[in-house]
């Protein structure tokens, strides 16, 4: 919201002159976020396309030395299009966060589906959520950042020891934590994991590192709904993550979803 300025005096023309300054950098930012969505969208059809005929490719050279060169370019395309996609939801949910609609949501139901979604079989993944609790919240982009941050804790910690989800309601609002005995991060990153594309350093690797726009897209996908995300390192040892949303007990919404 933009107050206006009545003043017209140098304090008024220095008024104006931030707020055009503001609003000319909200359209570079919105036409940015829109450019990279489209993009992200348009790449889809050829990557479809390319991973059909790779199919044909890969029937044509099974048992022959060029099957090994179909594999890696399959492997190639599949992290081609998993960016691709995290692109999309990254986009998706900082262009429609002012158009996003609110309701009650049941968090032990989310919950639920999160666990039914990502479980991962030599993985514990445990939650801990009272039934009655309840959200302010978008239920899809709850999810997704309920299944990023557990899909994010099966990959770097996994091994370290069982995950675990737990909420605790207070009047007002709802702490939502994941939490992992990996090994945790460098205080000084702490701070950067929400950046899109970064990846900490014991991330790199392709093969554990994903494409650092996972909390990215909780970050997004909460502060949409309303909420905060915040993270630390466990003592001894460990890594958590906690969201913050307003309870969504007698909220005035569509009701209860899930």
């Amino acid at each position: 919201m933009q107050l206006p300025v009545k003043r017209r005096d140098e304090l008024g023309q220095l008024s104006e002159s931030i707020r055009s300054m503001a609003q000319r950098l909200s359209g570079y930012v919105h036409g940015q976020r829109r450019f990279l969505g489209d993009i992200a969208h348009e790449l889809c059809s050829p990557v479809a396309r390319m991973q059909a005929a790779l199919g044909v490719l890969e029937q044509r050279t099974a048992d022959t030395e060029a099957a090994g060169y179909v594999a890696d370019v399959e492997e190639e395309l599949q992290h081609m299009s998993a960016l691709i996609n995290e692109l999309l939801s990254f986009s998706r949910s900082q262009i429609a966060a002012a158009e996003t609609k609110l309701s009650a949501v049941a968090l032990g139901e989310v919950v639920n589906k999160v666990l039914e979604r990502e479980g991962s079989a030599g993985h514990t993944v445990q939650a801990s959520i009272d039934p009655s609790v309840s959200v302010v919240a978008t239920p899809d982009y709850l999810f997704r950042s309920l299944a990023n941050l557990v899909r994010n804790a099966i990959r770097y910690a996994g091994s370290g020891g069982p995950i675990t989800l737990s909420a605790r309601a207070s009047a007002t609002s709802v702490s939502i934590v994941v939490a992992d005995n990996g090994p945790g991060l460098p205080e000084n990153e702490l701070e950067q994991v929400f950046r899109p594309f970064y990846r900490p350093e014991l991330a790199r690797q392709r093969e554990t590192g994903g494409v650092g726009l996972g909390l990215a897209i909780v970050k997004s996908c909460i502060e949409a709904c309303g909420g905060t995300v915040e993270c630390r390192n466990r003592k001894p040892r460990g890594f958590e993550v906690e969201i913050r949303l307003r309870n969504g007990a007698g909220h005035a919404g569509n009701g209860i979803q899930s």
